[in-house]
């Protein structure tokens, strides 16, 4: 007969068990239900339930491997059902694992530069759980994991089932003492390799009547299912190639089997953290986030091990009260050969179940410890529905923080632990209205912004910029609603200064208006023609120089006036010759002189004081309020179509020894010659 009994961390010892109920699954908690009474009709639960517990069952059977199984944990429910007229009554409770009130808080948070089992230690931690961890395997860092939405408990369950980690419960009692520390989580890679159940195998029997005393397996039901034997992921990276196939496979099973192929697209899944950072000035500061081709095929075999987890399994009956989830152990005397006794079999589920007379059933699951045990992929990974808002973030005193790639961090409204700075989020991509090779639109989103993000596959762990939004700190660049029919870009000048450059456009009828600002230089390349249109006026105001280059011919057509006011100087070279025609008069005013030269010494000279002088570099003509003096240096000949007449008060002709004078039509002598001393001839 077994031995039953209760304890409680509030000393309460009324309480007397009359039915029981224990299920256990491996990567489960365990829950352990009873029905109990008590003389006491007014029991305090509030000093029970969520307080420490532990349920005690000692074995009847006489050569036990071990004779007594403590599951210690708390009471997560008690309820009184029935109340006797003596006073007796009746209380139905519930035991689970400290592990359940992981189950009770709900969290939203981000780990960064990680393992899993780090991560998952963590939160244990956060729960004052110290599990024995039994891993063989190296995990790698991961750049970025999100608890999003989803209690402790569904996270790390969630987790090691990526990381192909299992976890059980041992339990043990040790003298008489019925605490919590009797019952611990563990944490196992290889639950299948783990040190077989102490002594001989534990022998099948048809017919338990046959076994009195000793340990025995009957009711055995050997079970082969089918199960998919095939598993592709495939991942995408924008550091590669966009045609880049990045596959990870992992096969096995019978040939049917291979045709059931179980075919994954996880962003993300294949990149891993293989270094420290600090390869890259930016993008790998913190972390070198990279693809690893191994890692995915370890991923793709840890999947494909977890779907076949059960293709081979047995159930049985049994009195060993210590096969429980997470024990390895052997059967003799089943004549099948998988079933020999040097064919290990791992439990995976149990239930044990009695009542206080001391009859009690317990049965059983095991799957053939032959292959690699993996839990199966059955906690969902949560998903963000539509976009959510968060802030653009960087190092203190930075106004852009951005990597190679565009890429900026920001904070999450529903990340507590977030501060707000270059440590709050992973580099997040940033989608632009156009992306080519090198060319394209590029606005980073800056520290302080409110941006939209979106999620790859509604993936919390893959955010992706898709927008931008004002709020009341970074306030729309017009003013609304008075200028709302402006439109437009208008930048800030960084770090910050007051300057902006802009591009606007004002749609307000009948004023509509492009608006162009540079805030310090200005630079127009265009590789071919440009045509502009001017159907009114056009202005134009340079406060310092203005050059204009024109490497071919320049045409200006003024269908009406032209007008030129040059404050000082003004100096017009050209190469060749110039041209000028005018319709009617051309009229020009120098305030001082104006000069004329063509060629070497050749040109016209008028000042102010009314002097008019013209040269060609040897002869030349002067005009002044005194006269005319001309000096050919050489000849001067004057010669008239018709009548040249010379007058004067006096006029002085001086030649040198001879002076002649030739006429055809004169009836005097046709040349006069007047020597240097001859007195004029008469008539």
């Amino acid at each position: 007969m077994s031995r039953l009994s209760l304890s409680f961390a509030s000393k309460e010892e009324s309480l007397s068990v009359r039915r029981f109920s224990v299920r256990e699954q491996i990567s489960s908690l365990f829950e352990v239900s009873i029905l109990a009474v008590s003389e006491i009709e007014d029991l305090d639960l509030d000093s029970l339930v969520g307080k420490a517990a532990a349920f005690k069952a000692e074995s009847a059977v006489l050569h036990s491997a071990v004779p007594a199984r403590v599951w210690a944990g708390l009471c997560a429910q008690m309820e009184q059902v029935q109340v006797e007229p003596t006073g007796l009554s009746t209380y139905r409770l519930r035991i689970v694992p400290l592990l359940f009130r992981a189950t009770l808080r709900r969290n939203s948070r981000i780990f960064q530069h990680m393992t899993i089992p780090e991560i998952v230690l963590q939160v244990l931690e956060e729960w004052e759980i110290e599990p024995e961890v039994a891993l063989g395997a190296k995990y790698p860092a991961h750049e970025y994991r999100v608890q999003y939405g989803e209690t402790d408990y569904a996270f790390i369950c969630r987790l090691l089932e990526e990381a192909g980690i299992s976890f059980y419960f041992s339990h043990r009692a040790d003298g008489g003492r019925m605490g919590a520390e009797l019952t611990r989580l563990v944490l196992s890679d290889a639950p299948e390799r783990r040190e077989p159940r102490p002594g001989a195998p534990i022998a099948y029997v048809d017919n338990p009547n046959q076994s009195s005393g000793r340990e025995y397996v009957s009711e055995l039901v050997v079970s082969h299912e089918v199960r998919p034997g095939h598993v592709t992921l495939r991942d995408f990276d924008f550091r590669m190639r966009p045609d880049y196939q990045l596959f990870a496979e992992a096969r096995d099973g019978l040939e049917d089997e291979l045709r059931y192929e179980q075919y994954h697209y996880v962003p993300g899944a294949f990149v891993v953290e293989p270094g420290k950072g600090g390869d890259t000035p930016v993008a790998d500061d913190r972390g070198v986030a990279r693809v690893d081709i191994k890692e995915a095929e370890a991923l793709a075999a840890r999947s494909l091990e977890g779907e076949r987890g059960g293709r081979r399994s047995v159930r049985y009956r049994t009195n060993a009260l210590d096969l429980c989830p997470g024990v390895v152990l052997s059967l003799g005397g089943h004549p099948r050969k998988e079933l020999a006794p040097d064919q290990a079999l791992l439990v995976v589920a149990s239930t044990f179940e009695g009542d206080h007379s001391g009859e009690w059933t317990m049965t059983g699951e095991a799957v053939f410890a032959q292959q690699p045990y993996r839990p199966a992929r059955r906690t969902p990974k949560p998903r963000v529905v539509g976009v959510q808002s968060a802030i653009v973030v960087g190092p203190p005193g930075e106004e852009i923080h951005t990597d190679e790639f565009g890429r900026v961090r920001a904070q999450f409204h529903w990340d507590r632990e977030g501060r707000f700075s270059d440590a709050s989020s992973c580099w997040i991509r940033v989608s632009q209205g156009w992306a080519g090779s090198r060319y394209g639109l590029m606005a980073i989103p800056r520290v302080g912004q409110e941006v939209l993000v979106d999620f790859f596959d509604g993936d919390p762990d893959r955010p992706v910029i898709v927008g931008r939004v004002f709020n009341s700190t970074t306030r729309v660049p017009y003013t609304l609603p008075a200028e709302k029919t402006k439109s437009g870009w208008k930048s800030d000048s960084s770090p910050g200064s007051g300057g902006f450059n802009e591009l606007s456009f004002d749609d307000a009828a009948g004023r509509e208006l492009i608006h162009v600002q540079a805030q310090r230089d200005y630079t127009e390349v265009i590789k071919r023609d440009q045509r502009s249109t001017v159907l009114s006026n056009r202005s134009a105001s340079v406060t310092g120089a203005d050059a204009v280059t024109v490497g071919g011919s320049q045409s200006v057509n003024v269908v009406e006036s032209q007008s030129h006011t040059i404050g000082e100087q003004q100096i017009n070279q050209i190469g060749e010759g110039r041209t000028s025609i005018v319709g009617t008069s051309d009229a020009v005013d120098a305030g001082d002189s104006q000069s004329v030269t063509v060629g070497d010494g050749v040109g016209y000279t008028i000042n102010k004081d009314k002097t008019v002088q013209i040269t060609n570099g040897v002869a030349s003509i002067k005009i002044t309020p005194e006269g005319i003096f001309i000096d050919a240096q050489g000849k001067l000949e004057i010669s008239a179509g018709g009548l040249l007449k010379l007058s004067g008060a006096e006029v002085q002709i001086d030649g040198g020894p001879n002076v002649l004078i030739n006429t055809t039509s004169a009836k005097a002598p046709a040349v006069t010659t007047i020597g240097k001393a001859r007195a004029p001839s008469a008539p």
